[in-house]
């Protein structure tokens, strides 16, 4: 069935070309000339690129391009996440370390832990002795 719609579709355009040919002949000018003059400079354009574009290497062309394009993209937006994660978590961390600097002690240690008493005042009367006073050699 479609073989005979294809050559019927044929024989009705042969026709309305003879037609059309026919009518022009008889006027002695073109109808819809602007709009065909139009087309043909298209059609012309068309099967000019068509003839001496290298298919293969525009279609490579523009695989690559396209497939940039979307590792571009997916990176973009794997960034977008990793940068919210990024904001969470420091808003987090900020939290806890709010938190923990609220309970933690400020400034000398209290009185009921002896052993941290005992270690600060250590630390802080504690001196080097300058070099050359007990270096003393035996004899």
């Amino acid at each position: 069935m479609s073989y005979l719609q294809a050559v019927l579709a044929t024989f009705v355009l042969l026709a309305g070309f003879l037609a059309l040919s026919a009518i022009e002949t008889s006027r002695g000018a073109r109808l819809f000339g602007g709009v065909r003059r139009t087309l043909d400079r298209k059609v012309g354009r068309f099967a000019f690129i068509a003839t001496h574009v290298d298919w293969g290497s525009f279609t490579a062309h523009i695989a690559k391009t396209s497939i940039e394009r979307i590792a571009h993209d997916l990176v973009h937006a794997i960034l977008i996440g990793v940068r919210a994660t990024e904001r969470a978590l420091t808003r987090t961390i900020r939290a806890l370390r709010e938190r923990v600097a609220a309970h933690e002690p400020a400034g000398e240690p209290v009185e009921g832990s002896q052993l941290i008493a005992t270690i600060v005042r250590f630390r802080k009367t504690l001196r080097k002795e300058p070099p050359g006073k007990n270096d003393t050699v035996a004899e």
